[in-house]
């Protein structure tokens, strides 16, 4: 446990981790946005809270090895409104923004809020997250004090993004998109790692696959090979649009590998969904080509090397490695 000494009137939020793999100090440090980082709770007695949550969550809480917390100085924090929405929402996107970076490994994961009177916190609402899954054949890699550093510049494009009402729409729907294929396994994450693409590429009806695979090497270093993995994923997203095994689009493989090329391309993919929402969170300038529908066309009217120009340095998505070989946990075991 973490001891940390509450305000005397505030109001908190609190993202405690389960089992998550991280590479951080062993004590408590801030964020330069004032998030504190801890290894456990910040409370020394977490039977205080046991009337309020539960001894099956008190037990999580004890077991947390990473916790996010917010607090706020508040005239009346016995009242439960807007300001604990405002702390809570904002360490959910931030948890659901940390999982654009693979491979991160969290067994469970709980958002609190609550108040302090003369220093005592006392829980007003808890909640557990959802899952994110890992495409198999994956990495884990640890979260680090640098990849929170840049959820927290990630979570400041988002808000920005919202913030703008009348604009982003369209991005805004395809992030959703994308977070929402995190959520999911099979093919139907795949399905959705693509469609979020497509946000971003504004294709023409009747011309999706073609400028999907053209304009995705804007995003993804061109060439044969990746023209290929773009051309393959979209039409796994096809079969599984009309509901199709999403091998059927692997038949040139032989009969062992397609399961693993299905999931290869969906490694691929997630990457460059990952990586393309990424830079425009954190690209305020980069952004304002995929403001609105007209500023996206636009964008798409330029002449390749000038959108590149733009973009910056593409993904190389041909350097995941293809696997073949898993543990027990779906990673890859190469």
């Amino acid at each position: 446990m973490v001891e940390h000494k509450f305000q005397n009137k505030s109001k908190f939020a609190l993202l405690t981790f389960n089992n998550v793999y991280v590479e951080l100090p062993s004590a408590a440090f801030r964020l330069r946005d004032s998030t504190w980082v801890m290894p456990g709770v910040p409370v020394r007695d977490l039977g205080i809270w046991k009337e309020w949550i539960g001894s099956i969550r008190m037990e999580r809480l004890r077991e947390a090895n990473l916790v996010l917390f917010v607090e706020e100085a508040s005239e009346d924090p016995e009242i439960l409104d807007a300001v604990h929405n405002r702390l809570s929402n904002d360490l959910s996107l931030l948890f659901s923004l940390l999982h654009l970076r693979g491979g991160i490994e969290c067994e469970s994961a709980d958002l609190l809020c609550g108040s302090s009177q003369q220093s005592a916190p006392d829980i007003r609402q808890m909640g557990q997250l959802p899952t994110f899954f890992q495409s198999k054949g994956y990495r884990r890699a640890p979260i680090t004090e640098e990849w929170l550093e840049d959820a927290t510049a990630l979570r400041a494009g988002a808000m920005a993004m919202a913030a703008g009402t009348a604009q982003f729409r369209r991005i805004i729907r395809g992030l959703n998109t994308l977070l929402a294929g995190l959520k999911q396994t099979g093919q139907d994450r795949l399905h959705q790692f693509v469609r979020s693409l497509e946000a971003l590429i504004l294709p023409d009806i009747g011309k999706t696959k073609n400028q999907f695979t053209h304009r995705c090497q804007t995003f993804a270093a061109a060439g044969k090979d990746t023209r290929l993995v773009l051309q393959e994923a979209f039409d796994m997203r096809s079969d599984t649009e009309h509901l199709h095994e999403w091998d059927e689009a692997a038949q040139n493989y032989p009969a062992n590998q397609r399961e693993d090329v299905c999931w290869h391309r969906t490694r691929q993919i997630e990457q460059l969904a990952c990586d393309a929402y990424s830079r425009l969170l954190r690209d305020a300038a980069l952004r304002q080509h995929f403001r609105t529908d007209a500023a996206i066309a636009a964008f798409w009217k330029l002449r390749d090397d000038e959108r590149c120009s733009i973009w910056g340095k593409p993904l190389d998505i041909t350097q995941e490695p293809f696997v073949q070989k898993y543990d027990q946990w779906g990673r890859a075991n190469l």
